[in-house]
């Protein structure tokens, strides 16, 4: 038997656009097996016995397999493949309602016994009960999957002893991870430590702390500081740094050293958090392959939790150091000492990882240290154009529908000049905003994004919470349509109202910081040029003039 020669060029012109928000669930997990799988091959040729294989096990012609491949090569996004819609439909079940009936009797009757369910018993009383009904027994992870989605029930599982109250899923132990970047650990933390304001040394409060580090290596990826509580923004921020290069960032904060730790993670190993669950984080990760896992216990992150507590040690040193509880503090006042800004303790815990952690021995590396560790295996970060993008796809977005004067956003009106070429599509588009500043959208493009900003220029940067609290000023003040003249008007007021007590009450001077100071912003690529924001004295009471080539005349029909 002749087998066919695999075809010698494939044509990639026909391609499905990729744009990330518009894929179904369905298909969009169809395409994340598919991209890993082709990843999985590297450079090695892919022979048609092979793509045979892939073939029959994703659904599709073997030739397409091909197709799918040059996608994937011309751009290393699972979006690049995305195509025709086929498969399994979501929450469907493959079982019977009476396998379904079965195995919702037994764990209704093991739950009522005393002491944990043992995944072993469960099988056997469906097996039993599935007999009297006369269909077959499902599988075991059948049976596990849906035992799963009780809450409640404490389980044992390979022959775990269950210590009080735990649920041993993963037994306590050793977490052994072999290369570089395939399980990376992120969480958050209130740092130990009071800040002062830039501009009269006087107390803020705590700051947050996100850290990311390799499990295999001890590394530490990126981290970021800001007074924004964490969240879908702050991931994002620290997801960047994780695959930044960041020699320009330290020579910004004046540290010197070299951090070589970059590069595209494999797996992220996250707690339950909510920022952790978010649209954006899944989307985008699911965009560049990288896969989610989430720890059920704190004790399945020991590596990054033993590291935050760490490295909240090394601060007991500085002035304005709160200790782990009021109880530490004893008649120490940190606010009485505190002295360093936000920007200080950056460069500070930026000089302490370069200068100290990574070069000092680590009792999990058998005494190496972690920049030997990472120097075996060496990666490389994303250059500035995918840095860019990488950045928006894990920004939140929104769907609006495009109009004859643009795009309106939260009260504001964005245009951009390709917009009156797309009027004519009536199609919604997905819209990427960073919260901190919204004079830009970023709109998916062909294979970049387009910057959409303010359709009135002269409108100056302002935050998300900037304009949700003076859109609820002036719904109080009983305005009922809100344009974006009143809203620019009101934010400035609000920032003149900031700037006159910010010498007075600590609350009101870390509203200015985090309104004008964006965290980490050496190595932000959305917020390169970002400078600060001059004094308006612009009327916003009057409308803008348009120039000549703005202006539309009406033709008559």
């Amino acid at each position: 038997m002749t087998s066919k020669s695999p075809p010698k060029s494939v044509s990639v012109r026909g391609r499905t656009p990729g744009v990330l928000e518009g894929v179904a669930s369905k298909r969009w997990r169809q395409l994340e097996r598919i991209a890993q799988a082709l990843r999985a091959l590297g450079d090695t040729p892919l022979t048609q016995a092979r793509a045979e294989r892939l073939a029959e096990r994703f659904g599709v012609h073997w030739a397409t397999i091909y197709r799918y491949r040059a996608r994937l090569g011309e751009i290393d996004e699972a979006s690049a493949i995305a195509g025709r819609t086929r498969g399994w439909k979501p929450l469907a079940s493959r079982l019977s309602v009476k396998q379904e009936q079965g195995i919702e009797e037994a764990i209704n009757v093991l739950r009522k016994r005393a002491g944990p369910t043992r995944v072993v018993d469960l099988v056997e009383e469906v097996a039993a009960r599935c007999r009297l009904l006369r269909v077959p027994c499902p599988s075991r992870p059948a049976i596990d999957r849906r035992l799963k989605r009780y809450s409640g029930i404490k389980v044992h599982r390979r022959g775990v002893a269950t210590p009080g109250n735990a649920d041993p899923k993963i037994s306590p132990g050793s977490f052994i991870v072999q290369r570089p970047l395939d399980v990376v650990q992120i969480d958050h933390t209130p740092m130990d430590i009071v800040v002062v304001d830039d501009l009269y040394r006087q107390p803020l409060g705590k700051p947050y702390l996100t850290l990311a580090t390799d499990v295999a290596t001890r590394c530490i990826l990126g981290f970021v500081i800001s007074f924004v509580p964490p969240g879908a923004g702050t991931v994002s921020l620290c997801m960047t740094l994780i695959v930044s290069p960041k020699a320009a960032w330290l020579q910004q904060l004046g540290v010197v050293g070299d951090w070589p730790m970059a590069g595209l993670p494999k797996t992220l190993h996250l707690d339950g958090a909510a920022e952790f669950k978010s649209k954006a984080l899944k989307r985008g990760c699911g965009q560049y392959g990288i896969e989610l896992v989430y720890r059920e216990r704190p004790h399945h992150g020991g590596h990054i939790e033993r590291l935050i507590g760490t490295k909240m040690s090394k601060l007991k040193s500085l002035p304005g150091a709160t200790g782990g509880s009021p109880k530490a503090r004893r008649s120490y006042d940190p606010d009485k000492h505190a002295a360093l800004t936000l920007g200080e303790l950056e460069a500070w815990f930026a000089q302490q990882i370069v200068g100290r952690y990574h070069h000092d021995p680590h009792r999990g590396l058998k005494g190496g240290t972690p920049a030997g560790a990472w120097a075996l295996h060496p990666a490389s970060g994303l250059p500035p154009g995918p840095l860019k993008r990488f950045r928006i796809a894990f920004l939140p977005a929104i769907s609006r529908t495009l109009r004859r004067d643009g795009i309106v956003f939260e009260h504001l009106r964005y245009w951009h000049p390709i917009f009156s070429q797309w009027l004519a599509r009536r199609e919604r588009l997905t819209l990427h905003f960073d919260p901190r500043n919204l004079s830009k959208l970023y709109v998916p493009h062909e294979d970049d994004y387009l910057e959409v900003p303010f359709a009135d220029l002269r409108l100056p940067p302002v935050s998300l919470w900037e304009v949700q609290a003076a859109t609820r000023h002036l719904r109080l003040a009983g305005q009922k349509s809100i344009n974006p003249a009143l809203l620019v008007e009101a934010i400035e007021k609000q920032r003149g109202i900031v700037r006159a007590a910010q010498a007075k009450t600590r609350k009101m001077r870390r509203k200015q910081q985090v309104a004008h100071r964006p965290a980490t912003v050496g190595i932000d690529p959305l917020n390169e040029a970002a400078a600060p924001t001059p004094k308006s004295e612009i009327d916003w009471s009057k409308p803008a003039v348009p120039f000549e080539g703005e202006v539309w005349h009406s033709r008559r029909r």
